[in-house]
């Protein structure tokens, strides 16, 4: 019985090992360095290989079980040189270097066709079969995308960019390119106007089909939009992430945002714990809510341009309400004592974000003012007191 079960596990181990995608390499210039090798999937870079090229200069990196489906570019980083990227596409393949410096690639289709533009200048047919024929592809769009970013161009250059990104851009390669972050970044900028920037993502989202992939591409814009104030982009892309169904237990970033999201224009802002009277029974015109740490330096900024403005806000009839993410008592209480609105306004609960109003309005960061109306609505998010309209209304209107 232990004769057939070791059998069996030998069986299993050739199976595995015939299987498993191996790359050689032998770089005789580089002998007794140090080196990683990585693999490209969206802003991040995975270790699956690590240690010290030999006393001849080789080594072999075995792609591991769980990346056997990968698609994309690889790099290896030796100390102290240029990296060698090699697209990592189910090929068992070996690359050396020539005393020319020349990379020389066997059984590897792939390489050779990257290769051939990247050494000698060539330009290949077409060929869709190939990852590396997307690659090129994606760089020359990544080129045109920095132009415009860098040089300028022309509405009808930016029209063509945009476009190309909405009917022909393959979201799920550029994952694995190693360009992810240009090429997303690049049009992020295409326009100023949020609303068609973040309806273009929706509709990039909509094409992807690896789950990895959109789950990434969904953080960046979380993150992007955070980063930025863009508000009304966020207003736009966080639903529809919720509502793709794709998320099925949020975590994170993520998380946050979708609570975030419940609190957007036009939606009734979620009770305030500890607040009396409540939102809806004070009787103002307006209320302010500013959400803030009491070590950020911006945020006590803006809390200055509030007290500044607040007499004439009073006038108006604007209530303010400061809840700090705090979690010393008297030092909150020191905190506080300048702020001139009343005491019964001034919130925290000490436990930092994970206290209840900050998790109910899936505050990520500070300062965050929320606008709302006489009656609780959620007029604007903002992140700057200078951009706040006290007299504007959910339709607009003065």
């Amino acid at each position: 019985m232990k004769k057939k079960l070791f059998i069996l596990c030998l069986s299993y181990l050739i199976t595995f090992a015939v299987n498993a995608q191996k790359i050689s390499i032998f770089l005789p210039e580089q002998s007794n360095k140090e080196y990683v090798f990585i693999l490209s999937k969206g802003i991040k870079q995975d270790t699956i290989q690590r240690g010290t090229l030999s006393f001849a200069g080789d080594v072999t990196i075995n792609i591991p079980e769980k990346e056997k489906k990968y698609a994309g570019m690889g790099s290896l980083q030796v100390k102290d040189s240029r990296p060698l990227n090699i697209i990592v596409n189910h090929e068992d393949l070996s690359v050396r270097q020539d005393p020319n410096q020349k990379y020389i690639f066997k059984n590897s289709p792939e390489n050779e066709y990257l290769y051939s533009v990247i050494q000698e200048g060539a330009r290949p047919a077409q060929d869709t079969t190939l990852y590396a024929s997307s690659f090129i592809e994606l760089v020359r769009y990544m080129q045109q995308l920095n132009r415009l970013a860098t040089q300028g161009g022309s509405l009808m250059d930016k029209a063509n960019a945009r476009l190309y990104a909405l009917n022909q851009l393959d979201v799920d390669k550029l994952y694995t390119s190693g360009i992810w972050y240009n090429i997303i970044d690049g049009l992020t900028r295409l326009t100023a106007d949020q609303q068609l920037m973040a309806e273009d993502m929706v509709r990039l989202m909509k094409r992807i089909k690896s789950q990895e992939a959109f789950e990434h591409l969904a953080n960046n814009l979380i993150l992007i939009t955070e980063q930025y104030g863009w508000d009304d982009a966020f207003d736009i892309i966080v639903p529809y992430i919720e509502e793709s169904g794709r998320i099925a237990v949020p975590q994170g970033r993520i998380f946050d945002a979708f609570a975030l999201a419940k609190v957007r224009k036009g939606t009734l802002a979620p009770v305030l714990e500890g607040l009396s009277p409540s939102l809806i029974e004070a009787g103002y015109s307006r209320t302010l809510l500013v959400f803030y740490q009491p070590d950020c330096e911006n945020c006590h900024t803006q809390i200055e341009r509030l007290i500044s403005d607040y007499p004439k806000l009073k006038e108006q009839n604007v209530r303010i309400v400061s809840i700090s993410s705090d979690t010393n008592k008297d030092m909150f209480a020191e905190d506080v004592k300048h702020f001139p609105w009343p005491d019964s306004d001034k919130l925290c609960d000490y436990r930092g974000f994970a206290g209840i109003n900050f998790v109910r309005y899936g505050i990520m960061s500070t300062p965050t003012f929320f606008l709302l109306d006489k009656d609780g609505v959620v007029i604007k998010r903002y992140a700057l007191v200078t951009d706040i309209d006290f007299n504007t209304s959910l339709k607009g209107e003065k």
